[in-house]
């Protein structure tokens, strides 16, 4: 692929992430308040923002500071790892291969996502690549994941800890993934 079309492509999976995170955050709201008939809708909008992060692993391998193969390995082996599990165990639960309880078994790999954003997004401090508040904002977007997994082991989807990380990642995604790709996609018009 060209370098425009690169841009191009992490710039609308960015957005687009952002956007299926929104989704996911309000259907899943509506879902465990009781509005069961959304639930497929959540599984749905769950798969698509994972898959559509899968660019974005790439992206960031290229900008890793300072760029060494180890770094690059944990980081993508975390990011990949946690999308593919997590993707794998929705689309089970959305096609009626498992059930519910059956695809919690996956819900843990959501902390490996949170480990990439937090270690994509500290090596680009002080790199001047992307603006300070982002980074920041891409970090509390992976302690968010953190906090949702920790949650749920510690005690389950009724913990405090799952709701904190629910909402954090619920704001703080959406916000880095829009700007993101903001940011990618001016840099086009350039």
């Amino acid at each position: 692929m060209t370098p425009v079309l690169n841009i191009s492509v992490y710039g609308w999976a960015a957005l687009l992430s952002a956007a299926a995170t929104i989704l996911t955050f309000v259907s899943g709201i509506l879902f465990f308040s009781g509005a069961k008939w959304i639930g497929k809708l959540n599984d749905l909008f769950s798969v698509l923002t994972v898959l559509l992060m899968i660019p974005l692993v790439f992206f960031f391998n290229q900008l890793l500071t300072p760029p060494n193969l180890l770094a690059r390995f944990v980081s993508s082996a975390f990011g990949l790892g946690g999308i593919l599990v997590s993707a794998y165990g929705q689309i089970n639960l959305l096609a009626n291969r498992i059930s519910f309880e059956e695809s919690q078994k996956f819900f843990p790999a959501g902390g490996a996502i949170g480990f990439w954003l937090i270690m994509v997004n500290v090596s680009m401090i002080g790199a001047r690549t992307l603006p300070p508040v982002l980074i920041w904002v891409g970090i509390a977007a992976g302690v968010g994941y953190l906090l949702i997994v920790g949650g749920f082991i510690k005690g389950g989807q009724q913990d405090p800890l799952f709701y904190g990380g629910s909402i954090l990642v619920g704001i703080c995604y959406p916000v880095w993934g829009f700007w993101l790709g903001k940011i990618l996609l001016e840099s086009l018009l350039q």
